[in-house]
């Protein structure tokens, strides 16, 4: 097993600014589409990522704290930059001077941010009853006289099922909550809510998971391309007898004499263990089954079927790409595909595929 590599995680930046342009597409002219590049770009690298999405016409951009505003101030001056925690009003200078946007998401948030001169957004409570101001609050907020929000938004609770009735419901509430806020735009829609139709977009769509080429709202054909390819050596090839058990608890029992390839990718790399016996992997052309329990830094892969010159110690097998999406691993697995992606984008090194890349085509981190 010497001489065997970690595996490897692609990223398509092209893909990503491909995937940001669909959006646009969707949206039309009037609204304007604000990429989501929270929790280091869903595990794929906001250093990476801001760059080539305002080369392709991004002026905004969601990210989760502070730390990921100041990365991504340090590329853009110009750009508009939501921060989605809680603010600190002990921040308010710090806000201002960077030009950042921080998200209220309660009445003390803004009563005692806003009238140290920052900009800010107004998260509202439309339904999905995890955080936002409520209508109540918002009137009480209103009478305080505040500068206008720069935003007003709110989030879908279940833009992924096109047909619940809740999505009109928060939409109209949300319409009746901006009533209050005189002319400040809004936001509603994230990526599945950009399928539910114009009168979900408003001004501005926040697209997260649409970007990274994750098809939420099941939309066929799919608008978004694929972003990722995953990737690991094979370290070892054993031939096991038939009725013999691989891996703990012996889960795959092999029922002819079975050729394993014995892949340095396991849990520690973010492969789920709940998706043991269920994945499958690429060999070129040919698609082979994940077998016996995923274990901590490597997973087996039957072999048997395959030409003898494809059962090589060594070789690059693929475990994610345009014929195993993130989807489908995730359902394998029992999860969700933003979780997939964040697990494997997190665990791996990645390398970045782009022409945006002036140095050099692919660039390691």
């Amino acid at each position: 097993m010497t001489g065997i590599s970690s595996p490897q995680l692609f990223v398509d930046l092209e893909a990503i600014q491909r995937n940001f342009l669909a959006a646009k597409l969707i949206v039309g002219s009037n609204v304007e589409v604000s990429a989501v590049v929270k929790s280091d770009a869903y595990g794929l690298g906001i250093d990476q990522v801001v760059g080539p999405l305002a080369a392709v016409g991004c002026h905004s951009f969601f990210v989760a704290d502070l730390e990921e505003a100041i990365r991504v101030r340090n590329q853009l001056a110009a750009a508009k930059i939501y921060i989605l925690s809680s603010p600190k009003p002990s921040m308010a200078r710090f806000y201002r001077k960077n030009d950042f946007i921080p998200v209220c998401n309660t009445l003390e948030d803004a009563a005692t941010l806003v009238p140290r001169g920052c900009l800010y957004a107004l998260n509202v409570e439309t339904g999905f009853s995890r955080s936002g101001i409520s209508f109540g609050e918002l009137r009480t907020l209103i009478h305080c006289k505040l500068n206008a929000p720069a935003l007003v938004m709110s989030h879908l609770a279940c833009a992924d099922d096109p047909g619940n009735s809740i999505n009109s419901l928060q939409k109209n509430r949300f319409m009746a909550m901006c009533e209050l806020t005189a002319t400040a735009p809004r936001s509603l829609a994230a990526s599945a809510g950009i399928s539910l139709g114009s009168a979900y977009h408003f001004d501005l769509v926040r697209i997260g998971s649409a970007l990274y080429g994750l098809n939420n709202a099941s939309l066929d054909p799919s608008p978004f391309v694929n972003v990722v390819r995953l990737r690991a050596q094979v370290a070892d090839i054993r031939l096991v007898r038939t009725g013999e058990s691989v891996g703990y608890m012996g889960t795959f029992r092999a029922c002819r004499p079975t050729w394993l390839g014995i892949l340095a990718i396991g849990y520690s790399h973010g492969l789920a263990w709940s998706a043991s016996n269920q994945l499958f992997a690429d060999v070129g052309s040919h698609q082979v089954p994940v077998v016996g329990r995923i274990a901590m830094e490597y997973a087996a892969i039957d072999m048997t079927d395959l030409p003898a010159s494809l059962r090589v110690a060594g070789r690059w097998v693929e475990l994610l790409n345009e014929r195993l999406p993130t989807e489908l691993m995730a359902r394998l697995a029992g999860t969700i595909p933003q979780e997939t992606l964040i697990r494997i984008g997190t665990s791996n090194t990645r390398q970045y595929l782009s022409s945006y890349l002036k140095k050099q085509p692919l660039a390691r981190i």
